[in-house]
């Protein structure tokens, strides 16, 4: 959820709260970094893990974390500290999460429902937040994070333990010989780059439609469509399935995303910035169960899927923290030219991954 509202979330932190624009972004990116430092720890166990309690335990830590962040909105250090506790429990339920996906016979498409279950949660709560912000206020945005936490922690109970025996005893790669092979790699960096140059936009998409004059109703009905645009774009994968492979699905989808962001550095009128972030939306959506099910075809235990997680986590850790850097006072456009940078050397990466998978 930290992800799927941040741009909400970020200007709901500094409309009302004591928190710059950049100690905002800076608290993203921390709640993203504990999620990355606890999927990384995964990646090494992750055949002898029991997923679901796992993920339970993680849902319950991520409660406790932002229930507590919402009464410490005046203390940025521990508020910041509080972010990162809720990151490491959020890391671990969303790794178990992907990783059982991996485990599936069809996991493309299972990526696929993933992905578009998100971004309905994400255009409901993205219209939501900027048009009831007064009434719900930052504490309330965070104690209801802790809920959804909680309502998480329940609905674990139907992830799957540890693999079958018999499935452990044919597996023929360790969890390492998985994490250092070069499809892994090259994957996983392309995968941190993606979440990077996406978040990196994303962080500050809603910062400049404020700076346009747009009206809070435009604002959240904007985020509200563009969000809706990525339905489309996730529900692709469960129609085509791995028909096209992902590379040239993935190239058709980061064109998009860099058409997109072209259009947004030019935006003055509503309509097109509307067209520019529903784009980006589209292409994120697009993209993300291909990345997972390229992960995920590496070793369907899910060593390489939560290798990815973590590496994504991290750009999405770096992401707002650079863009935080880049904005200085006001310069959205070189936050947008910056997160085009990132999404081209993303696709290069993923090329290079499949070339490599493909070889072994």
């Amino acid at each position: 959820m930290s992800l799927l509202v941040l741009p909400a979330m970020i200007g709901l932190l500094v409309d009302d709260s004591s928190l710059t624009e950049s100690q905002a972004g800076w608290s993203a990116s921390l709640n993203f970094l504990g999620g990355a430092l606890v999927a990384l720890v995964m990646a090494f166990r992750m055949h002898h893990l029991h997923l679901r309690q796992v993920a339970m335990l993680g849902f319950a830590l991520a409660a406790m974390g932002d229930f507590a962040a919402a009464f410490n909105l005046g203390q940025p250090a521990l508020f910041m500290a509080l972010r990162f506790v809720a990151g490491l429990g959020a890391g671990a339920s969303y790794t178990a999460t992907l990783a059982s996906f991996a485990r599936l016979p069809d996991m493309e498409r299972g990526y696929g429902m993933f992905v578009t279950l998100q971004f309905i949660v994400s255009g409901l709560c993205l219209y939501t937040l900027p048009v009831y912000s007064d009434l719900l206020g930052a504490s309330g945005l965070f104690i209801a994070l802790a809920g959804l936490e909680l309502l998480g922690l329940a609905l674990a109970i139907y992830l799957p333990g540890k693999p079958a025996e018999g499935v452990r005893r044919e597996r023929k790669r360790t969890e390492i010989q998985v994490l250092l092979a070069a499809a892994t790699i090259t994957g996983a960096l392309g995968f941190a780059l993606f979440e990077a140059g996406n978040t990196a936009q994303f962080t500050y998409v809603e910062r400049l439609a404020v700076a346009l004059s747009f009206s809070d109703r435009q604002i959240g009905g904007a985020l509200l469509i563009a969000s809706l645009c990525g339905i489309p774009g996730a529900f692709c994968i469960i129609l085509m399935g791995n028909r096209f492979g992902r590379i040239g699905p993935l190239t058709v989808g980061i064109a998009i995303a860099l058409g997109g962001l072209f259009v947004l550095i030019a935006s003055e009128q509503f309509m097109s910035y509307l067209l520019a972030i529903s784009m980006i939306s589209f292409s994120w959506a697009f993209c993300l169960p291909f990345i997972q099910g390229l992960m995920a075809s590496l070793d369907p235990q899910g060593s390489a899927v939560a290798a990815a997680s973590a590496s994504s986590t991290v750009g999405g850790a770096i992401g707002p923290g650079m863009a935080a850097v880049v904005v200085g006072s006001g310069g959205y456009a070189m936050v947008f030219l910056f997160s085009g940078v990132l999404l081209t050397a993303a696709l290069l990466s993923f090329y290079f991954s499949s070339r490599h998978a493909a070889a072994a």
